[in-house]
Order: C-alpha cells, then sequence, then structure tokens
C-alpha cells in the first residue's frame, strides 16, 4: 500500500512539475509596426528575423543567435524587441530562455524586451504576451 500512495504521489508531482499556472488573464501583443526587432526563436541554432527581414531570396534566412544578435546590433532604434516563442512543455526552460534573451538585448540597448506565445504562421499582432 505504501509503495502504491508513493508511486502516486510521484506520478502527481511528475505531472505537475512542468504546468503553466493559468491565473493571469491572457493578454495581447498589438505593437508590431513599433518594434525595432522581431525575432521568431526555436533554438539558439535556429531562429528568423522577421523585422527587419532577413532573406535569402524569397525565404527568410535561419540564424543563429550570434547572427540574430548582430541584426539587433545594426538597428538604429533600440526601444522595443520582440521575441516569439515556440511552444515550450516546461514553465522553467521557457524562464531560461527569456531570461537569456532579455540579458542580452537589453545589454545591447534595447528598453523592452516583449515575449510572445507563438504559432504556427507568421503574424505577431494577436499573440499572447508571454509573462
Amino acid at each position: 500500500m505504501i509503495r502504491i500512495t508513493a508511486s502516486l504521489f510521484i506520478v502527481l508531482l511528475l505531472a505537475t512539475a512542468c504546468s503553466t499556472p493559468q491565473t493571469a488573464p491572457v493578454v495581447r501583443f498589438n505593437e508590431q509596426d513599433k518594434a525595432n526587432l522581431i525575432v521568431r526563436y526555436y533554438t539558439v541554432d535556429t531562429s528568423y528575423v522577421l523585422k527587419p527581414a532577413v532573406m535569402e531570396g524569397r525565404f527568410l534566412s535561419a540564424l543563429r543567435q550570434d547572427a540574430v544578435l548582430d541584426v539587433a546590433k545594426q538597428q538604429p532604434g533600440r526601444e522595443l524587441a520582440v521575441i516569439m516563442l515556440i511552444h515550450y512543455g516546461c514553465h522553467t526552460e521557457a524562464e531560461a530562455v527569456m531570461h537569456k534573451w532579455t540579458e542580452l538585448l537589453t545589454g545591447l540597448g534595447y528598453q523592452r524586451v516583449v515575449f510572445l506565445s507563438a504559432r504556427s504562421d507568421m503574424q505577431v499582432n494577436g499573440l499572447a504576451v508571454v509573462n
């Protein structure tokens, strides 16, 4: 009986360890035109810069994080940077990514860094702001 109870407790802990609290109302982003930099982030090795668009022919170029930062450095205005995040299964993983981007971009002089929960399309306005 103790083994069953302990097993159920461990399963409960694992199931809730990476759950995201749903207490705050969803805030939608609507400042696409004001953004100086918009990045769709997948991994350190794969990101797409939507604004200013970094293209290879007719397609967006997949960039490593250091190349994204090179683009960010070239922007004359540094009021607002937007990072579109793919879905993360674990809140702590998303927190680590957001912390790193915030540190890097504020280090370049960006005043605000906003994180959005990305969808499959490239639309920016209307996406949920990640707290």
